[in-house]
This record gives C-alpha cells, sequence and structure tokens, in this order.
C-alpha cells in the first residue's frame, strides 16, 4: 500500500470494443497493482467492458481513493487523434492504396474514440456513476509503441538494447525499432499502417479456423507440425515480403482489408482465391496442409522480425534485444531472435499486448513527472490475494471436505509425485496471460500419460498444442545448451536429450520447450515446490498450464478456484495452505 505522501499513477486500457481492458497502478517506478477485468466478471476478453473492477481493485491495492491518484494514463498519442495528424495520416492512405468503406469507418471511429475530449468524457461518464461527483485527476496520454518500448526495455535491465515493438497497430505505426541508450529510446525504423505483422498474423488465424487475436497461439502451435513447401511459401510471400532495402516488409492489404469479405472481417476473398482452399471452418478436421500453411506464415513473420533485429544491431552495435507489441506473445518469433548469432539476450516483456498498456503507460508518466525510471521486471504476481480466513470460510460455506497442511509445498510435492493433477492457487493473481505459479494447474511432466490426462479430463484443447514446463532456475544449463534468462514463458528453447528423457511431456513436436525459470529469490513458495518434487523425483521440473478450462479466463478468487475443480478432472485443489481431494474425506477436526 502507498504511503500517504506518495504519488500513484494509475494507467487504464479500454475501449467500446477493445479486448482484454485492464488497469495498472504505479508507484515510484514500479507497478505495484494490476488486473484484467475479465478475471473479475469472469469474461474470457471481457470485450468492451469498462474496467471498473479492475480500478477498484487498484485503488484499494494502493489505499488510495481515485481523487488522490496524481494521473491516469491511455496508450495512445491522443494529441494526434484531436490535432488531426491521424486525420491527415488516413488521408494520405487513400492517395496510395483503394481504401475500401469498411476501413474508412474504422478510421472515423478510431478519431472519435481517441481524441482527448472523446477520452476525457467516457471516463468521466464511468468515474462519475461509480464514485460520484469528485475531482478527477487529468488524463494523460502515451504514444502506443513508444509505450510498448519503454515498458519493454526499461524493464529489461538492459543497460543498452535494440527494441522491436509490433503489433497489429497503435496510432500510425505496426513496427518501430528503437535504440535504447541511458535510459533514452530513440526510433531507427518506423513501419506505418497498412504493412502490420499484426493483420497479417491474424488473416491466417481467421483463414485457419481460429479466432483473431485471440487463436494466434494455436497457428503458432499448429506451425510446429508442419513442413516447408516451397509453393505454399511464395503464395504466402505475395501477401508480405521483403521490401526494397531488403530490411523491413511490406504486406499486400489487398489480402487483409481493401476488398470483400465473404468470409471473414480479417481477411478478404482475394486471400481464399490464393490460396487456394476455402477457409477451414472452426471444428473442421485440421489437415496436414493447414499445418504447412501455419508453418509459411510463421516461418514468414519470423523471418521479417530478424531482418529488422539483424539491421538494428548492426547500426548500433548493441546485441540485447528487447520486444514489445502484442505479436511478441509469439514465442517462436522471440526464440529465433535469441538464436540470431548476432544476438546475446532477448527480453520479451510478458505484458506486452495492449492490455499491459496500462502498466506502460503508468510507468511512462511516472517517469515524465517524477524521474522514477522502471526496475527490472522480476515478477507479475500484482493482483488480488485471499487470505486464510477467507479461503477457509470459501471452503466450509461450499461443504467440501479440506484440510490445512503444516507444509503444502511438501505435501502438494507427494500428490504431484503420485500422478496427481492439482489445482495450485497461491497468494498474488499474476498479470497477463500465462501462469506463472499463482494460479496453475501442475502436473509430473515425466510421462505423456499424464500431460494427455491433463488434456482430455481439464484443459479440453487441441492436441497439437503443448504444455510449458516450470524449471527451477539452477538446472537450465542440464537441459538446454542455449537460453537466456525465461522468468515469464515467453521465450521457447531446443530440448537437449536429457529434458526429453527425463520430462517428454513438456516437449513439443518441434524439439522445443516453452519454459518458466524459476528463482528462489522472486518466488520463494513456487520454488520450494518444484525443489520438494525434485527430491521425490530427481526432476527439478513441473508440467505448467494455466488454472481454468477453455473458454474461461484464468481463475482468480478460492470460489473461481473451487468452481473449476469440480468441474474437471482434477484430482487436488490447493488454495494457500488449504488441501480439498476428490473423493477422500479431510481427517477429523480438520474442517
Amino acid at each position: 500500500m502507498a504511503s500517504a505522501d506518495e504519488q500513484v499513477f494509475l494507467g487504464i486500457s479500454a475501449g467500446p470494443t477493445d479486448a482484454d481492458p485492464a488497469v495498472a497502478a504505479v508507484v515510484k517506478g514500479r507497478v505495484v497493482a494490476y488486473a484484467e477485468e475479465e478475471r473479475f466478471v469472469r469474461d474470457k476478453h471481457a470485450v468492451g467492458r469498462y474496467p471498473m473492477r479492475a480500478l477498484r481493485y487498484c485503488l484499494a491495492a494502493t489505499g488510495k481513493r481515485l481523487d488522490e491518484v496524481s494521473s491516469v494514463t491511455i496508450a495512445f498519442d491522443l494529441g494526434a487523434y484531436t490535432d488531426g495528424r491521424m486525420a491527415e495520416f488516413y488521408a494520405s492512405m487513400a492517395k496510395e492504396w483503394p481504401v475500401d468503406q469498411p476501413t474508412i469507418d474504422w478510421q472515423r471511429g478510431c478519431l472519435n474514440q481517441y481524441s482527448i475530449a472523446s477520452q476525457e468524457r467516457e471516463h468521466h461518464f464511468r468515474w462519475r456513476r461509480e464514485f460520484g461527483d469528485i475531482a478527477f485527476p487529468p488524463i494523460k496520454f502515451a504514444p502506443h509503441h513508444y509505450t510498448h518500448a519503454f515498458q519493454a526495455g526499461l524493464e529489461s535491465g538492459f543497460e543498452s538494447a535494440v527494441a522491436l515493438t509490433v503489433d497489429g497497430s497503435g496510432d500510425s505505426h505496426t513496427t518501430v525499432v528503437w535504440h535504447l541508450e541511458d535510459g533514452v529510446l530513440r526510433p531507427l525504423r518506423e513501419i506505418h499502417m497498412p504493412h502490420s505483422l499484426g493483420w497479417f498474423y491474424a488473416a491466417f488465424t481467421e483463414y485457419l479456423g481460429f479466432d483473431a487475436y485471440d487463436g494466434e497461439y494455436k497457428v503458432m502451435g499448429l506451425a510446429a507440425h508442419g513442413h516447408p513447401d516451397a509453393a505454399l511459401r511464395d503464395l504466402v510471400g505475395q501477401v508480405l515480403m521483403p521490401a526494397q532495402d531488403g530490411v523491413e516488409f511490406r504486406l499486400d492489404p489487398s489480402y487483409i482489408h481493401y476488398g470483400d469479405h465473404s468470409y471473414s472481417r480479417r481477411h478478404t476473398d482475394k486471400l481464399v482465391k490464393l490460396m487456394g482452399a476455402p477457409p477451414r471452418l472452426p471444428g473442421e478436421p485440421v489437415t496436414p496442409w493447414h499445418m504447412n500453411v501455419a508453418f509459411a506464415v510463421q516461418e514468414a513473420l519470423e523471418e521479417a522480425a530478424c531482418r529488422l533485429v539483424r539491421w538494428a544491431v548492426l547500426e548500433t552495435g548493441t546485441t540485447d534485444v528487447c520486444i514489445g507489441g502484442g505479436v511478441g506473445l509469439n514465442v517462436k518469433m522471440n526464440s529465433r531472435i535469441h538464436a540470431l548469432p548476432e544476438v546475446a539476450n532477448v527480453f520479451a516483456h510478458p505484458l506486452c499486448a495492449d492490455s499491459g498498456q496500462a502498466a506502460g503507460a503508468a510507468l511512462v508518466t511516472c517517469f515524465r513527472e517524477t524521474g522514477a525510471a522502471p526496475r527490472p521486471l522480476t515478477t507479475l504476481a500484482l493482483g488480488p490475494e485471499a487470505g486464510d480466513d477467507e479461503i477457509a470460510t470459501v471452503l466450509r460455506n461450499a461443504g467440501v471436505p479440506f484440510e490445512r497442511s503444516p507444509d503444502i509445498c511438501r505435501t502438494i510435492g507427494a500428490e504431484l509425485a503420485a500422478g496427481r493433477i492439482v489445482g495450485w492457487c497461491q497468494g498474488r493473481l499474476e498479470a497477463g496471460p500465462r501462469a506463472l505459479g499463482q494460479r496453475s494447474i501442475l502436473a509430473d511432466p515425466r510421462t505423456v500419460a499424464v500431460r494427455d490426462r491433463v488434456n482430455a479430463a481439464i484443459k479440453q484443447r487441441e492436441m497439437w498444442r503443448p504444455f510449458g514446463p516450470s524449471m527451477l532456475a539452477s538446472a537450465a544449463g542440464r537441459y538446454f545448451d542455449d537460453f537466456t534468462d525465461s522468468r515469464f514463458m515467453t521465450m521457447a528453447f531446443a530440448a537437449n536429450d536429457r529434458l526429453r528423457a527425463e520430462a517428454p511431456a513438456i516437449v513439443h513436436t518441434d524439439g522445443t520447450s516453452r519454459v518458466q525459470f524459476v528463482h528462489p529469490d522472486t518466488h520463494p513458495l513456487y520454488h520450494r515446490l518444484i525443489t520438494e518434487f525434485e527430491a521425490l523425483t530427481g526432476v527439478p521440473i513441473l508440467l505448467n498450464t494455466s488454472f481454468n478450462v477453455r473458454g474461461e479466463p484464468i481463475v482468480s478468487s478460492p470460489e473461481d478456484a473451487l468452481r473449476t475443480f469440480w468441474a474437471t478432472g482434477l484430482d487436488v485443489l490447493a488454495v494457500g495452505d488449504f488441501v480439498v481431494r476428490k473423493g477422500k474425506p479431510a481427517p477429523r477436526g480438520e474442517n
């Protein structure tokens, strides 16, 4: 909780059609609270919802009223939408491309939504309904890609770095290459709409039968099952190709936005004609051809990103790279960048999507107004937590048998070593899309049979999608020959023979593993759990996947955890120090 004299800076990511609305609070250059609205309302992505519950949480976590915070920052260049610069940019696009009416309507909506007056009107309306006629904090703004770069660069811990920010679009930009030196960001290359890697990947996500801005990770997983196909590479290369300078990329928007949309809003009918086959319908079988398309799309994305990074490293002499923007959730792209011989280390920010811009925007304003620079990111445990009394009350009210363990790590380590699947709900809720040992489903990684049971009885997801491991950081060199510190599951590394032999359940089809390295100083409880499992099995690794079922957000509260426990094939639930087992009464007197 912030003291009375400490300034609190809020950031909000929200919009009438935006997914994953979120709020963050920053004090002295550090994110002290962060939450996404979906976790409270139990509506995955919470599209179009105002993050009022997340706002209330951040205020409570800092001990401030809304009228006591210093400012609220939005991660868009509201000034450019207000003074005509974005309107001029949109007009220039129309001179270069045959912009269609849906695109014009989208542009008009952006000009209206992101003007200063519109943002003030929307937020003030929401705040007044919730808090009454109080003195509202000023609304400030920061350019979208600058915010991505600031957050990724300054929380990376690198003194000097190349920063790559890449997404669908933000203001006029889609990709920017930056140089970070002595805390100052300088843009080296700027790529504008309509040339967008995010739009490119979203188009093929829908073509392959998944939802754009939700199913991209499925395409990435599917790509690992595909193979190089020269004909498909040529077709995809007509949509996304290198620019004339051989460094940047160019997207042909007639395949994405400008044209008829009989199948999807994310790609035109021209793309369907190019590929020579109708889009896959949701639920239809995935064929080897679909896998090869995914492979070609993933390969094109990686090549485009790597060209930019190679150029920037040569230009600056800087070998550390940080990544921001929603495309930074593509761990295969991140890992391909890390594998470049020119690159030493990579930090892909785990809150790189627009929801994480709530934190980035607040960090920018805090730095501008106080000089407090962000510190290296070490934890995402930034959300709400339940105390022991609250947990016990929830369990008693539910009428379920439970026990209180004197050593929760030893108890659950034994359950995992015995092959049981555990729902693990501990401490503060983690921020972002990855479960990192706060709200996780955990299992023994030594057998694929347990992995398949996790998928069939609990996650119910496509069989080609991999599960990732949580591993003691001290064991990284035992299982990977080439790696960097990956604390947040934003990187995948080639597994060596020992990892494939000892933990086959967490090695993907392509021989890689998307790993979380767990450190004792930043994640002591989870580190101790894995240590207990290692003591029993000799393997310092757990299979870790998010504590939720398909179509639902990650659990937040003890009630969420208990409901998901009973609705799935989980064997054991550990909430705080309390343990619930299926089909086994608690010891006498424990409840």
